[in-house]
């Protein structure tokens, strides 16, 4: 197997130079389907591993965000992978909420726009929220008759984020390996 660099040599001629630009054209096109192949690989791994980091950083409710809630896929024409989730209770995981949210180690790197941690007025004390799996059930009130849960916050458990930091070690420890021509 030889590395990616590739010597292309020619001489002065018409018909080497024209030789020359084909080697050149088979070449980009060998390392296009390497990247591909690379990016292929690097979303499936991602998910993976964002499931596996769910379950690490004892993430796991219900279950759905670790079991179905993570996503991927790659664009052969934009030439991109995304590994994702659409679960809108997952930045809330990613970045911890109320007070022990913003007490915890802190989110490294920037934070979602908009996103703020929770400190109205629930402070230590914590709060109550309708939860269809809650413990309690107010009998008069804003919430009578529904299931409620209490909390403080939850911590961040960043599981994209070190997702992406795998990926970012990964791609530069395999990508050697896709980008091998035969």
């Amino acid at each position: 197997m030889k590395k990616v660099l590739k010597t292309i040599s020619f001489g002065l001629s018409t018909d080497s130079i024209d030789l020359a630009l084909r080697e050149i054209a088979d070449f980009q096109k060998q390392l296009e389907e390497c990247m591909m192949e690379l990016i292929k690989y690097l979303v499936a791994y991602g998910q993976e591993v964002a499931k596996m980091n769910v379950y690490q950083m004892d993430a796991v409710f219900t279950g759905e965000l670790a079991d179905n809630g993570i996503s991927g896929f790659y664009d052969t024409e934009k030439r991109c992978g995304v590994v994702y989730t659409d679960k809108p209770y997952a930045i809330f995981v990613e970045y911890g909420t109320g007070i022990v949210g913003a007490e915890g180690p802190k989110y490294p790197g920037k934070k979602a726009d908009g996103y703020e941690y929770d400190y109205h007025d629930h402070g230590h004390s914590g709060w109550w929220y309708p939860a269809e799996w809650g413990w309690w059930i107010p009998k008069e009130g804003k919430h009578a008759g529904e299931m409620m849960a209490w909390t403080k916050g939850m911590p961040s458990r960043p599981f994209m984020y070190n997702t992406f930091r795998e990926l970012e070690r990964i791609a530069k420890e395999k990508g050697i390996d896709f980008f091998t021509i035969r």
